[in-house]
């Protein structure tokens, strides 16, 4: 760099500085949350909605957690354990505990482990008895705000009802108000925050505890519902802040402003007659040698020192080009050779991936097509096997011919998920649409498999959301495979316990769906296990033929849900059980 060159370049690092320094004076005096009561009463109002918004949301969760069907088909005393394994999911929504209360046993579950009875409740604890009651009472929802463990708390008391809509119990959720979330807020407001009991600071978001006298208390309103004279939250806004001027550093700033433009601007003129001079002497449609000539002329003749170094740039540039010009010459000639190797090859593999292409699809289409003669034979040895069972036979010929029948609905029930499976790579699956009644499928799909579970000692439960349609129009062959193959599943890898099935509707991107759910208390599937479990067959460990055929049917199943405009997927926990789900679109 040029002596010249590098002393702008000090003027314009200086410049810089100042109007940094100036910049950094201005932005110290403008308004924040800490100092202005007006940017305050706006963070608080921002802080109001956030807390509601949040709140809310946990209400809303709640709500759908009253409707779930383990508050009619558990005992009571099961009710702390599967509430638990929600525990983790409210906590992630900003909900520190989360508890239930039982009406039948008047026992209350808080926490971790800790199991009360309602009328022995100790300290504190003992003031959920007037909002339990009051709730019994109103018949409704409960929001306020009270000490819970010595701390301020949001408390929601949502009811639990049974299918009779009379209420059994309640849900408690508590989202603690301590110093920690208080710091959250002073975080967000870039202002203190602090929680007041009757004016006095309970909890503050300060290290140290302030003196009230020399702050403006800004109000932060609680979540809608909730009302309190007794706590206040509250934004702590500092009294009578003012900032200097900075007069001096600004009038400073402006004049080594005005003195580093007037050197630039000399600079500029010095450079744009080297400039002239140099664009005078360069000319693109000669070739690089003459160029190169060009340029040693002028370093030769030139004492300008700038127009000396950027001729001294160019130059050797020119030179890298004409270098870097007979490079590219050899390598585009090997481009050419390579490109039509590349020609050559790819006919070749063309040929051989079209040739790969056809050959499973042929046989897809093949076995598809051969479906009925398949499964009507079959059907036929089902149906000469019904008619058998209707007999009058001894007990052991009637329990060979049962095992029988078993075997054969288990064997059509893989065909036809192999012959759909096939179909479905085919694309030659279509849907028919029934109406039909959902609750007559679900208890017809009960009534077939109850033995299947009473075999294994198992109990197998079906009920349907009170707000599922009386009748649907969709594909009822298709839902009642689905069923089948997951129902199946769960019975066949759940040694005790139960299985379940609850049909309920949801919505998504705005449309309408029926969601089918199957829960087992089986040992449940590992998070390595569940990756690519509706996808492929493929596994890294060898499969068994039970376990092959177990995966053959979820893939088919998902395939069908998909067909039918909705999805499938798994939640399951080791040692806890599945809990499998469908949707489908249905009008």
């Amino acid at each position: 760099m040029s002596p010249t060159n590098k002393t702008l370049a000090i003027l314009l690092i200086s410049g810089i500085i100042f109007t940094l320094l100036v910049m950094g004076g201005q932005s110290s005096q403008m308004p924040t949350a800490e100092n202005d009561t007006d940017v305050a009463e706006s963070a608080a109002s921002q802080l109001h909605l956030q807390l509601n918004d949040n709140v809310t949301a946990i209400e809303k969760g709640l709500n759908s957690l009253s409707y779930n069907s383990i508050w009619q088909s558990a005992a009571v005393v099961e009710w702390p354990n599967w509430l638990r394994s929600q525990k983790e999911i409210y906590q992630a929504a900003g909900l520190d505990v989360l508890g239930v209360y039982a009406k039948s046993n008047d026992t209350l579950y808080l926490g971790k482990s800790m199991i009360l009875n309602k009328k022995s409740l100790p300290g504190q604890l003992g003031e959920l008895n007037q909002p339990i009651k009051r709730l019994f009472k109103n018949n409704t929802s409960i929001k306020l705000i009270q000490l819970y463990k010595k701390q301020p708390s949001i408390i929601l008391l949502i009811p639990i009802r049974s299918i009779e809509n009379e209420i059994i119990g309640s849900l408690i959720g508590i989202k603690v108000i301590d110093s920690l979330r208080l710091k959250n807020f002073h975080y967000t407001s870039k202002a203190p925050v602090a929680i007041l009991n009757n004016n006095n600071i309970h909890a503050i978001s300060l290290d140290s505890e302030p003196d009230l006298d020399d702050f403006d208390l800004v109000k932060i309103d609680w979540p809608n519902g909730i009302q309190s004279s007794i706590w206040q939250l509250s934004m702590l806004v500092r009294k009578n802040s003012a900032g200097s001027s900075g007069v001096f550093s600004v009038i400073l700033a402006l004049g080594l402003t005005f003195i580093t433009l007037f050197l630039v601007w000399q600079q500029l003129r010095t450079s744009q007659s080297s400039l002239i001079k140099l664009s005078e002497t360069l000319d693109i449609d000669l070739p690089i040698a003459e160029q190169i000539k060009r340029l040693s002329n002028v370093q030769n003749t030139s004492h300008d020192l700038t127009l000396l170094d950027c001729s001294q740039a160019i130059r050797s540039r020119f030179e890298q080009l004409s270098q870097q010009k007979k490079a590219f010459a050899i390598e585009a000639r090997k481009l050419q050779e390579n490109v039509q190797n590349l020609k050559t090859d790819q006919k070749e593999l063309t040929i051989e991936r079209d040739s790969a292409v056809a050959a499973p699809r042929l046989k897809s289409e093949f076995l598809s097509r051969m479906g009925d003669e398949i499964t009507t034979p079959m059907k036929s040895v089902v149906s000469m096997l019904r008619l058998l069972s209707e007999y009058p036979f001894e007990p052991e010929p009637k329990q060979l011919l049962n095992i029988a029948k078993r075997s054969t609905r288990t064997l059509v029930d893989n065909l036809n998920n192999i012959l759909d499976f096939s179909k479905l790579d085919a694309e030659m699956l279509k849907l028919k649409n029934n109406q039909f009644s959902v609750r007559e499928l679900i208890d017809d799909l009960s009534s077939e498999l109850s033995h299947f579970a009473n075999e294994k000692e198992l109990s197998l439960q079906a009920s349907s959301d009170p707000e599922v349609p009386a009748t649907i129009r969709a594909d009822l062959y298709r839902i009642k495979q689905i069923l089948r193959n997951l129902l199946g599943n769960a019975i066949r890898f759940t040694k005790s316990g139960e299985v379940s099935l609850y049909a309920d509707t949801t919505m998504k991107s705005g449309k309408q769906l029926l969601r089918f759910t199957i829960t087992d208390t089986g040992v449940g599937i590992t998070p390595e296990a569940q990756k690519g479990l509706f996808d492929s067959l493929q596994q890294t460990t060898k499969l068994s033929n039970s376990s092959f055929a177990g995966r053959l049917r979820l893939i088919v199943s998902k395939h069908l849900a998909e067909l039918m405009g909705g999805e499938i997927g798994v939640i399951s926990e080791m040692g806890k059980g599945s809990q499998f789900w469908f949707t489908i679109k249905y009008k």
